[in-house]
């Protein structure tokens, strides 16, 4: 009997150590005091709020899953990668310095594009050299021609210091403590904020400053490319004085004042189409009468002279008259008014031209 119940109270304690307990388990990690552990305790925090504050989903594509190494520590990192070119760390470096790269060169090409277009032939004529715009004032590219015309020096030069600066980021720059994909060190004017929030705002504008410009000299180049015009020509109220788009006409490659004057002035010109002959016909008018009347007293008895018979030269009365008087058409008045009207219309029509201009 008393190896029955010692069996009992035996088993009943084994089977205890499978029930889960029944008081709530104490969090010992609440009672750890995070002061004694500094940094390395700082670190594993802000690791973990991270992980917690990057979205699972792409900012920039909503509907696909972010890149895993695009967490959005960079600047401008808005988990846009669809094709999958990252796959390591140093992916996302090595295109980080890429782009940051082109778009520097980009905002550079962006502003000298149009520049360039507007004060190319100014500064050469300046200097007395040869523009190197062409007929359109398009500036020489890959897809307008016109790169011969660059001199070779300056290509010489745009290469040495883009092998320059390849081999400072190469073995200087990326060297230091601290270096990230475009940090040169080039401040000249100290523009760059001293806290970190500034720096990051700087950065984010940086970059997107620069994929902007990356799309707009892209355009620049098919605009041209495809219209054959200038792209100052093209939208001239985003790179002209506004007096001067307004005195030039919108678009300023379509003159309207200028067909609607041709469209005018066609008719009159072609209406007067000979004015010399009628202003020169005008003053003989009064003189044809005078004209006339030797004319006719000639004639008469140079008829009644005989076929065979020479005529008499010794008479005032032979003398034939001048060819131009004789050949002169006699111009009706009605004909004379109507043309000294449609000169003076023509006149009036100038002069608001000029006033326009003006």
């Amino acid at each position: 009997m008393k190896f029955s119940v010692a069996l009992f109270l035996v088993s009943i304690g084994a089977a205890s150590a499978f029930v889960a307990p029944a008081a709530k388990p104490v969090n010992l990690a609440l009672q750890v005091d995070p002061k004694g552990f500094g940094d390395e305790y700082k670190e594993i925090t802000d690791a973990s709020q991270t992980a917690k504050a990057v979205p699972k989903m792409s900012q920039a594509l909503p509907f696909a899953n972010r890149p895993k190494f695009l967490d959005g520590s960079m600047p401008g990192d808005v988990g846009f990668d669809p094709f999958g070119l990252v796959q390591t760390k140093m992916d996302l470096k090595n295109y980080r310095e890429a782009e940051i790269k082109h778009a520097r060169l980009a905002m550079l090409a962006a502003a000298g594009w149009p520049l360039s277009e507007l004060f190319d032939k100014k500064i050469a004529g300046i200097f007395g050299l040869v523009p190197l715009l062409d007929e359109a004032n398009r500036v020489p590219s890959v897809l307008n021609g016109g790169m011969g015309k660059v001199s070779p020096i300056y290509w010489s030069a745009c290469v040495l210091f883009a092998a320059m600066t390849e081999l400072y980021v190469e073995y200087g720059a990326s060297d230091k403590p601290g270096y990230y994909p475009g940090k040169l060190g080039f401040d000249p004017f100290g523009l760059y904020p001293k806290d970190e929030k500034g720096q990051k705002w700087m950065e984010t504008a940086e970059i997107k400053n620069g994929r902007l410009a990356m799309i707009a000299i892209t355009a620049f180049a098919a605009q041209e490319f495809v219209s054959h015009v200038a792209v100052v020509d093209q939208v001239p109220f985003l790179f002209k004085p506004i007096w001067q788009v307004l005195s030039e006409g919108v678009p300023g490659y379509i003159d309207h004042a200028s067909d609607q004057v041709a469209e005018s002035t066609q008719g009159i010109f072609e209406d007067l189409s000979a004015p010399s002959a009628i202003v020169e016909a005008a003053p003989l008018v009064d003189a044809a009468p005078l004209v006339t009347t030797p004319v006719e007293a000639v004639t008469a008895p140079m008829v009644e002279v005989p076929s065979f018979a020479m005529p008499d030269f010794s008479t005032p009365a032979a003398v034939a008259p001048p060819p131009p008087a004789l050949s002169a058409p006699v111009v009706d008045n009605t004909e004379l008014i109507e043309a000294k009207r449609k000169i003076a219309e023509l006149e009036a029509r100038l002069a608001e031209i000029g006033g326009m201009a003006r």
